[in-house]
């Protein structure tokens, strides 16, 4: 039997192709790079998620700056047809197909499965958010009037 070599694949992670198969993601190199790409990942999750207890009206003239980026579904996620800040993404990290790609993101190029929940919204923090969301108009009117 012949010693076949590994073919080329790209690590999103380390932005490089190596030949290293699924040990790459064991090098010290990757390692540092996974955990400072979590980090920036981490920080604009938290930007989003300041609109999950202060869910506010979008304005128009805004809509094309308020955009997210999934890097785990390499997915767009725009605000165009929204009328609150970030909550298309919002929905996004709450979705089945985000936490699945998620899932297989952590197993391709490793992290801790503890750290899943850090990259989701749970179901209860969606429902919270689209009740206030819901509410808001009835509020604004209450308040108004």
């Amino acid at each position: 039997m012949k010693n076949k070599k590994s073919e080329f694949e790209f690590c999103k992670v380390c932005n490089l192709n190596h030949n290293q198969g699924l040990h790459h993601k064991y090098f010290p190199n990757h390692r540092k790079s996974l955990s400072t790409f979590l980090t920036r990942f981490r920080n604009k999750l938290s930007d989003v998620c300041f609109f999950l207890n202060n869910p506010s009206p979008r304005s128009p003239e805004l809509a094309s700056r308020n955009r997210f980026w999934c890097f785990f579904c390499d997915k767009d996620i725009d605000e165009l047809d929204s009328s609150f800040a970030c909550a298309n993404a919002i929905c996004h990290l709450a979705s089945v197909e985000h936490v699945k790609n998620l899932k297989h993101f952590f197993w391709k190029y490793g992290g801790v499965v503890d750290q899943l929940n850090a990259f989701t919204v749970s179901d209860d923090d969606l429902a919270k958010v689209l009740q206030k969301i819901y509410l808001y108009p009835v509020l604004y009117f209450i308040l108004i009037v």
